[in-house]
């Protein structure tokens, strides 16, 4: 491998700054909703969002590209009679932010009244969440991004059976701003960091990609020498491999599959929207059991650096921890306020602009703050030493089918289980398996969590699953 001390960045998260400065961010929202009202959208709300975004990336251990983006933005969303009109606006400036608003109202008036919507939230108090900004970020000098980034590529790249390494460096500062027609203000700023490493290894004829990744709130100077060696010691772990054979087996869900499957399967299937146009599995299943009683999950947006964590939810209304599985049943959906409103029930407060950053350019989704699946107290090794024989499932990027609760997916990374212990890789492998039956059948969670795709979650051990083999 080549010697990769030569790459070199310049960025600063602090010098582009101040250029569309205003006074306060929450005075300038509330100043952009009187606009509107003035225009005729008395019932609106406007999100404000002023980042910036410093990233590098390394292709096949060369740098790719390195940047720093500054981003200020303003989404305005209008009602008219339950229509509604959005306009996002990538400038802070009163000009533009008028043709916004007008094209906003326009929208909302063309449109067709909808008598389900039961106007925006009111304000109510919140407590404020304050591990959500690493200040370290803020300051974080072009010097140390190169190190890191230089230190993950070459502790992913430290053995020769690695050809080529793909890896990144996200960081990003932000200060969000919500307000609305019924007198909500509400301002926070956030941090993210991210690093990913992808190594490529290669003996004889057999090939393997190794992947991770870390994701936080804060800055950590550890987590690259941390993804990099992992990600190239699944490279080389991978390069011995063997066929499985078709039939039902234990299966062991890595945090990484674990959080990737979950995101979908329960993100998406509580969704109160989802619910309401009967495109989710879990129709008519609130209060039931839907799993084993090893499966609880709950959405905590005040979990301590949690990604999704925050003070107040897309449309304003504060953030609290509920549950959302209990021992198997299942106690809520989850709620914006216009779902809410058409089924006269209480809003959760899970309106989302994006999660672990706030996006101005799309109108809130509904979305899981934090999921948090609670921990057993088993260790890896002792799920798959009770396994015998059966199937560690590291990675998958396959989604369940919502509709149906289908989930039928390939095993990127997956290895054999002979004896209680982790053997070669599996390859051109699928796991075949409906999701009420996959919750049903978890039978030991793990004693240790990741933060995996926005769920915390530890290892679960499935009972059986159907594994497609190779022969």
């Amino acid at each position: 491998m080549e010697d990769h001390t030569s790459v070199s960045i310049t960025w600063s998260l602090e010098d582009s700054h101040r250029r569309y400065h205003v006074t306060k961010l929450s005075e300038f929202a509330e100043d952009i909703v009187g606009l509107v009202g003035k225009m005729g959208g008395t019932v609106c709300d406007v999100l404000v969002v002023d980042s910036r975004v410093a990233s590098a990336e390394v292709e096949k251990s060369s740098i790719k590209q390195a940047e720093h983006v500054a981003d200020p933005g303003v989404a305005i969303r209008v009602f008219h009679n339950g229509s509604s009109g959005f306009v996002y606006c990538t400038s802070h400036e009163i000009g533009d932010l008028q043709k916004a608003a007008e094209l906003a109202v326009s929208q909302a008036r063309a449109g067709t009244a909808d008598e389900d919507f039961k106007g925006l939230p009111e304000p109510t108090r919140h407590v404020v969440i304050e591990d959500i900004y690493d200040s370290r970020l803020a300051a974080l000098e072009p010097e140390t991004a190169v190190d890191m980034l230089i230190a993950l590529v070459n502790e992913a790249s430290d053995d020769e059976r690695i050809t080529s390494v793909n890896a990144g460096l996200t960081a990003s500062v932000e200060e969000v701003a919500l307000a609305n027609s019924n007198g909500i203000v509400d301002c926070q700023k956030i941090t993210y960091f991210d690093v990913f490493a992808e190594a490529v290894a290669r003996s004889g004829d057999s090939m393997f990609s190794g992947l991770d990744y870390a994701s936080s709130r804060r800055m950590d100077v550890n987590s690259p020498v941390i993804v990099g060696g992992s990600a190239k010691q699944h490279a080389i772990d991978g390069l011995s491999h063997a066929k499985m054979q078709t039939g039902d087996y234990p299966v062991v869900l890595d945090p990484l599959a674990a959080g990737y499957i979950l995101a979908s399967a329960l993100g998406g299937g509580v969704n109160a929207e989802n619910i309401q146009r009967k495109r989710s599995y879990l129709v008519d299943k609130l209060g039931t059991e839907i799993g084993s009683e090893i499966l609880s999950v709950y959405d905590d947006p005040t979990l301590q650096w949690g990604l999704g964590s925050t003070s107040f939810d897309g449309e304003g209304v504060a953030a609290r921890k509920k549950t959302v599985v209990e021992r198997g049943e299942l106690k809520t959906y989850l709620f914006d306020s216009y779902t809410a409103g058409k089924d006269s029930v209480e809003n959760t407060g899970n309106s989302s602009r994006g999660g672990g950053t706030w996006s101005y350019t799309d109108p809130p989704g509904i979305s899981f703050s934090n999921m948090v699946v609670e921990r057993g107290d088993a260790s890896l090794e002792e799920m798959i030493e009770e396994c015998g024989r059966g199937v560690y499932l590291r990675i998958t990027f396959d989604s369940p089918n919502l509709a149906t609760g289908e989930f039928s997916g390939l095993m990127m990374e997956g290895y054999t289980i002979e004896n209680g212990e982790t053997g070669p890789s599996i390859r051109q492998s699928t796991m075949g398996i409906n999701l009420l039956d996959m919750f049903s059948r978890i039978d030991i969670a793990g004693s240790k969590s990741r933060n995996a795709f926005g769920v915390e979650t530890p290892a679960l051990r499935i009972s059986h699953a159907r594994i497609g083999g190779s022969e």
